[in-house]
């Protein structure tokens, strides 16, 4: 393509070379509409579409992330009441999803099949272009919000999905902070608002307001068309213009930012929620957040993620040292936030007291002036540099959606595409400015200039959840008592409405609009994973070919077979020490400083493994995972052979730190993710190996290590022993992926002793029914049943078909939770979830009645094809090395031949309706049960309490 030339009402207005991705940008304008589009050219096995609009937000009602979730709730060509959750069903996308932010609405979808990415294209458009809103205010009252109300004496309560979900998400100590900050920095603009809705704030939302946010920002006048990999270019401009852009007209949409003058110096406090067992003291987070400058600042901005990482990366680096060292907090880090218009960086002080708060932030003056006037070390800035640009230039699947996103961060302000695509001068800029001054220049503003900064301090509150219900309960009742005896019987009248157009089921007519695949479309070979074993001084190496040229992977086995539940724990703490302390020949920081320059990632954990088929016995692993340049593999190997066997654990206090570090992170993540945790529960008492990762990675592992760090004399001489033990050839299996010659790795390892015994028997004390009172605004609930005899084909099928057509309709869209499914896990279990749910108890009776729902359903020989395919393509995302790698790794472990994979993709083709019947009766058990949430979400439940310390 060549500028000026013309292509289905788009005009060329660009071509230029984006070797950062190995592609090729063309930009284009929709010349009736404005409409603006970018096709990052490419030969990537994925191709990408995306719709983006300028949404800047005016209030806190979440207008915009609901109309994200509501204009994919039917459309004027596809009237059917989910196309999304029809794309899901029956679709082989690599992505589907759409998300909302500060500033913008994006809907991406991807596939690497070229008749499903068409298919996806055109369905996403047809739902921002002419969603079924205008028509149905049930998608409003579902997606947002509705009172709930069914006769005139019920007791009302506030519901919809974006209503809940945000309720889960501010109850994040970490979300309550982005949302605070960004109100105190950005006090004039639209960053002052809370783009997915406060759930105070989200009932002021009109259905009339809702439909006008619509009908002006989702205009092709204000829209960014986005186009990623080998698409079919003129098939696809061809349908963005003849059934879309055409029928449009250029006009004029206000949806520019303006700039935020800088602010005075401001201080905000506010409150949230800990439980009523957790102490106040040592609860406290302050964060000084400052703009940093512009979208078009990028070489600042990137440097300013340098001199984050560099200070912060670890306990050892120099501010954050120079903070832990005074002893009045637990955790410090510099973050920086790009994608919107004016990028700011904040330092955030975790865990301390607010009569603390002047001294840490005169620790901060004093740390940052120091630095500034001895200057940072070059090694360290340079080893940052090196960090930074081997992930930008190693990435992330879905690799498109990541370069959709840093194209908007330029191109949604006028700016260049490229501009943060093509970050590789901005590196070698960067380097050459280490010994100029230029980094302390800009950490001095940052941190010691106070013009533009804005302090926020969250405070720990036992009250503040209840308060919060109190509150929500008044607005509710002040609404409710001011309505009339007609109003009253409207939103009765709505209610009613709601519950039939939910409970109505689409007409085959309607369902025949959608596209979907057909099975002969989709390849009988399943994904493939080339995995060659070999021996290497007697260690058994697994092979993987690379896809990124340059770049290594490296995977490390030891095995934890013939450990006791001491040790296996003891293996867990020492995955978060690794890397984090001295070693025989080098300091912390020193280690920190060549692990940041020379490794793009290192990972420490514990793998657990089962054969196929087999619940009473597992194989754990000590696992450590690495990404490093190619050119790098001698040193790289030789730093990670000194952190495995030189590690020097006998300083208690760093010990303590690094772990008190981990128990506090670990319990914001079960605030977060309570569904994750409820599963890791419900499943420990039906698997060795589910009862292992519960041990050393779940609300168990939790429990243990909130424990062991109150004697950490006896927990370090614990994992000194077992390191001692377990770091040796004699336990290793290798995996590597990419051209890296191990042998010299091999050859600094001890050769020890091998385990006593390849695998093990392991339970644990589990009870049966549990809940777990956590400081959030909504549930998490889960319940899991064992089943050693399942056809996997069938069982993955089964539960695809539970998610998206029962417990979807049942828990996400009559229930209001934000999320729900159910699977099988690798270890035979089969579970359900609840995500951010106001009734977890509603959905553990709906788990218990999937059986039922099954037999219904497939008493009418109903065609499942879609949730086959949709099945499939559950099982073959898309990959990176390090997870292709892992994949591979797991598949040998578990003895999963190429041959067992493809005979099960074969049968998962040929499912029927009656096997899934027959599978489900296996549901008519009760299973295990955990609700993780409010004390008031488990009332009449009988469930074993327990409460997150």
């Amino acid at each position: 393509m060549n500028v000026n030339d013309k292509i289905h009402g788009f005009a060329v207005t660009r071509t230029a070379p984006a070797p950062c991705s190995g592609s090729e940008l063309i930009e284009m304008r929709h010349e009736k509409t404005g409409a603006q589009l970018v096709w990052l050219k490419n030969d990537g096995e994925n191709k990408l579409f995306s719709i983006a609009f300028r949404t800047p937000p005016s209030d806190d009602t979440g207008i915009f992330h609901i109309l994200e979730h509501s204009v994919l709730g039917g459309s004027k060509k596809y009237p059917v009441k989910e196309p999304f959750l029809e794309l899901m069903k029956g679709t082989m996308n690599t992505f589907l999803n759409a998300m909302t932010y500060p500033d913008k609405t994006v809907f991406p979808v991807s596939s690497r099949n070229d008749a499903d990415f068409m298919n996806l294209a055109r369905v996403y458009l047809d739902a921002v272009f002419d969603p079924a809103i205008y028509y149905n205010p049930n998608i409003f009252r579902q997606e947002g919000w509705h009172i709930e109300m069914r006769s005139e004496s019920d007791e009302p309560v506030y519901k919809g999905v974006v209503f809940n979900e945000m309720k889960g998400a501010l109850s994040s100590v970490y979300s309550r902070m982005e949302t605070e900050i960004m109100g105190a920095l950005f006090p004039d603009t639209c960053y002052r608002f809370e783009s997915g809705g406060l759930p105070e704030a989200i009932p002021n939302l009109t259905n009339e307001q809702f439909i006008e946010g619509h009908r002006t920002y989702y205009h092709p006048s204000n829209a960014y068309i986005y186009l990623d990999g080998p698409v079919d270019i003129d098939a696809v401009l061809k349908l963005i213009d003849s059934e879309y852009l055409s029928r449009f007209d250029k006009r004029e949409v206000r949806s520019e930012i303006p700039a935020q003058k800088a602010v005075a110096p401001a201080v905000k406090k506010c409150f949230y929620e800990i439980t009523p067992d957790e102490e106040e003291a040592n609860h406290t987070y302050l964060v000084i957040g400052k703009v940093l400058g512009s979208w078009q600042d990028r070489e600042k901005i990137t440097a300013a993620s340098v001199l984050a990482e560099a200070l912060t990366g670890s306990n050892d680096a120099p501010l954050k040292r120079a903070l832990l060292d005074t002893g009045l907090c637990l955790d410090v880090s510099l973050e920086v936030s790009d994608g919107i218009l004016q990028p700011f960086g904040c330092l955030c002080i975790n865990n301390t007291d607010e009569e603390n708060c002047e001294k840490l932030k005169e620790t901060v003056r004093s740390a940052v002036t120091e630095l500034c006037g001895k200057g940072i070390d070059r090694g360290l800035l340079t080893a940052a540099l090196n960090r930074l640009e081997f992930r930008f230039r190693a990435g992330g699947e879905p690799r498109g959606l990541t370069r959709n996103i840093s194209a908007l961060s330029a191109w949604l302000y006028g700016g260049d595409p490229l501009h943060y695509l093509e970050l590789g001068e901005v590196y070698d800029s960067l380097r050459s400015k280490v010994d100029s001054g230029y980094f302390e220049e800009l950490l001095r503003e940052w941190l010691l200039d106070d013009n533009g900064r804005a302090e926020l301090y969250l405070l720990p509150s036992r009250t503040y959840g209840e308060e919060q219900k109190a509150a929500e309960k008044k607005r509710l009742a002040a609404v409710v008592d001011g309505l009339s005896c007609e109003e009253r019987s409207v939103i009765v009248e709505q209610n009613r409405q709601l519950d039939e157009w939910q409970q109505s089921v689409d007409t085959p007519e309607q369902l025949a609009t959608m596209p979907h695949l057909a099975l002969s479309e989709v390849s009988p070979e399943p994904l493939h994973f080339d995995t060659e074993e070999t021996n290497v001084n007697g260690v058994t190496v697994l092979k993987h070919t690379a896809q990124d040229k340059g770049i290594a992977a490296l995977n490390l086995y030891f095995s934890l077979a013939d450990c006791n539940e001491t040790q296996l724990s003891a293996a867990a703490a020492a995955a978060e020490l690794f890397g984090e302390l001295s070693t025989a020949k080098s300091s912390a920081a020193d280690l920190q400083r060549r692990i940041t320059g020379l490794l793009g990632s290192i990972n420490y954990g514990v793998d657990v493994f089962s054969k196929n088929g087999v619940s009473d016995k597992c194989s754990p692993y000590f696992a450590v995972k690495a990404r490093f340049l190619e050119k790098n593999t001698e040193e790289a190997l030789a730093l990670i052979a000194e952190i495995l066997t030189e590690t020097d654990f006998s300083d208690i206090s760093a010990v303590t730190e690094l772990l008190k570090q981990t128990d506090e992170n670990y319990k914001q993540s079960i605030i977060a993710n309570g569904h994750t945790y409820s599963m890791g529960r419900v499943r420990a008492a039906l698997s060795a190996e589910s009862a292992v990762n519960e041990l050393v990675s779940g609300y168990e592992g939790y429990k243990r290590l909130h424990e062991a760090i109150k004697a950490p004399e006896k927990l370090t001489a614990e994992i000194k022993a077992l390191s001692g033990r377990m770091i040796c050839t004699a336990r290793l299996t290798a995996s590597v992926t990419g051209n890296a010659d191990i042998k010299p790795l091999l050859e600094a390892l001890p050769t020890g002793t091998a385990a006593e015994q390849s695998d093990m028997s392991f339970k644990l004390d589990i009870p049966e029914k549990q809940g777990v009172i956590i400081p959030a605004g909504v549930s998490y609930s889960a319940m899991a049943f064992p089943d050693t005899n399942a056809d996997t084909a069938v069982r993955k099928v089964l539960y695809r078909a539970l998610s998206l057509e029962y417990l979807w309709n049942e828990v996400r869209v009559k229930g209001g939770a934000y999320g729900t499914g159910a699977f099988i896990a690798p270890s035979g279990e089969q579970a359900f979830f609840s995500y951010r749910d106001p009734s977890p108890a509603a959905s553990l009776d709906i788990y218990r009645k999937s059986a039922d729902f099954i037999a219904d359903y497939c008493g009418g020989a109903p065609d499942i094809t879609q949730y086959i395919i949709s099945t499939i393509a559950k099982e073959e995302p898309l990959m990176s090395d390090g997870n292709r790698s892992a994949k591979a790794d797991g598949l040998w472990f578990r003895g999963i031949t190429d041959e067992e994979r493809a005979d099960e993709k074969k049968r998962m083709l040929g499912v029927t309706a009656e096997q899934l019947r027959t599978a489900a009766e296996t549901l008519r058990s009760f299973g295990n049960v955990c609700v993780m949430g409010t004390e008031a979400a488990m009332e009449g439940l009988d469930l074993k309490k327990d409460s997150l310390a």
